[in-house]
């Protein structure tokens, strides 16, 4: 689309402060891009009977513009980036018994863990009931929770192997951050894994102006109010970018940094693996 072009030329030198100014073309492109997704599910699902995918609307709030398939494709994406971040911190998938996925929205990842037969006993919580409804009327196999959007999470202390964080330090502000690496590392067992995907340079370079970039570089994290997804997600969530420096200095205080794996989701944002420090 035209609008989508410019704004990917206009977003290099637009400084985020004025983000909320252009809130309107986001909803505006926001209805647009459902109109077409619902009617593109209505084909797909046409010619998928029986198969469970969230509405257009739902997988939009998760993942953006975003046809049944490509979240469907993009869910078993996810199993194999877990898979191989896992594996740099030498932790193999079969060691994993108890596995939170927090911020699950709906479901993308435990639709693609259902036919993996992992043998991981899986929790999904996330602050959108809606979403977590969905899932729980939905998706079998797995325990869904709402949590608050601060801590503390409705879990015991030690009670998980591995937390995965899909996209969830990537809208959160750098106080949020701090206590939820705190409550993280509450729930995670000792020698536990936190993998964690944040937007790294691939994600700014090319997108922020560089007046904003060079803020970036020197203080390691940049948290911007867009007004994007007013009415639809909370207040505070916003968008946050980091550097690799800011990870590995900044977290280093909760986690001990295994690895940063740039792209390691989707070869898109990057991915964070961290263990929990005896």
């Amino acid at each position: 689309m035209m609008l989508d072009r410019l704004w990917k030329i206009a977003r290099s030198f637009v400084p985020v402060q004025a983000y909320p100014l252009l809130a309107p073309i986001y909803q505006w492109r926001r209805r647009s891009h459902l109109r077409q997704l619902e009617q593109d599910d209505r084909a797909w699902l046409a010619s998928h009977p029986g198969a469970t995918v969230p509405s257009a609307e739902l997988r939009y709030n998760v993942v953006g513009r975003c046809t049944a398939q490509q979240f469907l494709d993009g869910g078993r994406q996810v199993v194999q980036d877990i898979e191989n971040a896992l594996g740099k911190a030498g932790r193999p998938v079969a060691t994993i018994a108890e596995f939170l996925d927090f911020g699950c929205g709906c479901g993308r990842l435990e639709l693609a863990l259902r036919s993996r037969g992992l043998g991981m006993r899986v929790t999904g919580c996330d602050v959108d009931e809606r979403a977590v409804q969905w899932c729980r009327e939905n998706l079998d196999g797995a325990r869904y929770v709402v949590n608050p959007e601060l801590p503390p999470l409705p879990f015991a202390e030690r009670s998980f192997d591995l937390v995965w964080c899909g996209s969830v330090f990537t809208h959160l502000d750098a106080a949020r951050q701090d206590q939820w690496l705190a409550e993280l590392g509450r729930v995670l067992r000792p020698g536990g894994i936190l993998l964690a995907s944040v937007h790294g340079p691939h994600l700014w370079e090319p997108r922020l102006p560089s007046w904003t970039i060079a803020k970036l570089k020197k203080e390691g994290i940049v948290f911007a109010r867009t007004g994007a997804d007013t009415g639809i997600h909370p207040a505070w969530y916003q968008v946050a970018w980091h550097t690799e420096q800011y990870i590995k200095e900044h977290w280093a205080s909760f986690f001990e940094i295994c690895a940063y794996l740039p792209r390691g989701l989707n070869d898109y944002q990057d991915v964070v693996v961290a263990r929990k420090k005896a």
